[in-house]
């Protein structure tokens, strides 16, 4: 009987860790510094035109906001942070605005206008649909720039 209630108390120990650790594997795999190409970027159905890569900065997800820059094809660029939650079945993007120390905006220049107005829109909360080790798919109706749309994310490891 001892033996039972041993093997079953690993068991359940086991499966519980399992269960808490979703959001940190999925950051683990998002965490590590590297580009990652964005294939879908679609609103109610229509994919954007101009598709960003996302470069992913190095972070421990328990000591510091994880941060990541929105890059175009023109090289605008915006600072986006990032994190999971809710056992790895959530996802949230939160748009970053660079300000000077005057609270100046360091949007210069067109590319990076367009690149921080997509951040922007697409910053929200997310339901996690799938998350492999080289592809992940986002989705949400709660968005900055398309609340009640259903907005997708698609991303692959480059």
């Amino acid at each position: 009987m001892k033996k039972i209630i041993t093997n079953t108390l690993i068991l359940a120990i086991a499966v519980g860790f399992a269960a808490c650790n979703k959001s940190k594997i999925n950051s683990k795999r998002f965490m590590k510094a590297g580009e990652w190409k964005v294939t879908e970027l679609s609103v109610d159905g229509t994919n954007e035109d101009e598709l960003p890569h996302w470069h992913v900065e190095d972070c421990d997800i328990y000591k510091e906001s994880c941060e990541a820059h929105w890059e175009n094809e023109e090289g605008g660029e915006a600072h986006f942070v990032w994190q999971y939650r809710d056992k790895g079945k959530t996802y949230e993007i939160s748009y970053q605005k660079e300000e000077d120390s005057g609270g100046h905006s360091h949007s210069h220049d067109h590319a990076t206008e367009e690149a921080e107005a997509q951040a922007y829109n697409f910053s929200g909360v997310y339901e996690v649909v799938s998350a492999k080790k080289k592809s992940m798919e986002f989705k949400s109706t709660s968005t900055l720039g398309f609340s009640g749309q259903t907005v997708v994310i698609k991303i692959e490891k480059m």
